[in-house]
């Protein structure tokens, strides 16, 4: 029993990695539907940026992780201003294959920096491991599960309460909808960048202390999350975290009790079992869900012009059409 719950926290630490970055992946997805195949290095450069602030430079852990995700962010939105923006929203494929480019040249670039060998720091909760029925948990774990809940539960309130979350949903349903009423798409996408490269970063932080992180080390662990954005559902948060749990369960039990040469064509055949039985994944909403719980554009544009309109007038009386074509404002004394 304590091998198997051994295997099982092993794999709920990866999982909790995997889900990390499945959420940057969906974020970008839910704003724009561009598959940004450059999210692991978003994970790199802030895992890379961390260790080089807290070991290289002995700062304090609170301002390299700020300065890790700051750089990351930073990264991304430059990636999305400078080169995304010169193409047109519905040239979807020249905009993958730019981000396949930006992680290439990523990749060299820390690799010039930060030097081919593997870096790791200590972990940011200190302490003696615990056991939990004869298996062995890491202080660090804790927070790592926890950071996954904490930040599932803040972007989930984001995009269901903040007028900007709304708005990044509203371009991913109808973008020239959303322009009409006032929503930049663009400024949504860079946005939608900032927050997937901010999570990104958060996941090497938390990455970092528990294993050895490389200029080439993120490629594999995007394409991680890109599985476990897909076996949850791609676009649905939830489900994000549900794949990611899965996937990493998967993988420590095939590595395990089969053979660790095959724990990722254990995750792989799964994952095609289920795509083959639900194409939308374990969460996602199928085609007809999202036709029928439509409408966000047209909520969100009687949103904002309640607020410019409503507001800007201070309380004064709606206008009045009359049979000539002109309008009063309340009624004549």
């Amino acid at each position: 029993m304590s091998t198997f719950l051994q295997f099982l926290f092993g794999g709920l630490v990866s999982g909790a990695i995997f889900a990390l970055i499945a959420l940057g992946w969906v974020l970008i997805y839910n704003v724009s539907g561009v598959l940004n195949l450059a999210q692991g290095e978003f994970v790199m450069i802030g895992a890379l940026v961390f260790v080089e602030m807290r070991s290289g430079h002995d700062l304090p852990v609170a301002v390299s992780i700020v300065g890790a995700v700051a750089i990351t962010v930073a990264v991304a939105v430059v990636l999305d201003i400078a080169i995304l923006r010169r193409l047109r929203n519905d040239q979807m494929v020249p905009m993958v294959l730019v981000t396949v480019g930006a992680s290439v040249v990523l990749r060299e670039i820390a690799q010039e920096i930060f030097g081919k060998d593997p870096l790791r720091t200590k972990p940011l909760l200190d302490g003696d491991p615990f056991s939990v029925g004869g298996a062995t948990v890491l202080p660090h774990t804790l927070l790592l599960w926890a950071s996954v809940v904490v930040l599932v539960a803040l972007l989930t309130l984001f995009f269901a309460r903040s007028l900007v979350g709304k708005a990044m949903r509203a371009c991913h349903e109808n973008a020239l909808g959303a322009q009409v009423v006032g929503v930049s798409p663009q400024r949504m996408r860079t946005a939608a960048f900032a927050l997937s490269a901010a999570l990104g970063a958060v996941a090497g932080v938390l990455i970092v202390p528990v294993t050895s992180m490389s200029w080439n080390g993120g490629t594999a662990l995007g394409l991680k999350g890109f599985v476990a954005a897909t076996f949850g559902g791609l676009g649905s948060l939830p489900g994000a975290v549900v794949g990611g749990i899965a996937i990493g369960i998967i993988e420590a039990l095939a590595a395990g009790y089969v053979s660790s040469a095959y724990k990722d064509v254990f995750a792989t055949l799964v994952l095609l079992a289920l795509l083959l039985a639900r194409p939308q994944g374990l969460l996602g909403a199928s085609q007809r869900d999202e036709r029928v719980g439509g409408g966000l554009v047209p909520r969100l544009g009687a949103l904002l012009r309640a607020r410019t309109v409503g507001g800007a007038r201070d309380g004064a009386p709606p206008q009045r059409a009359v049979k000539d074509g002109t309008s009063t404002q309340g009624e004549n004394t």
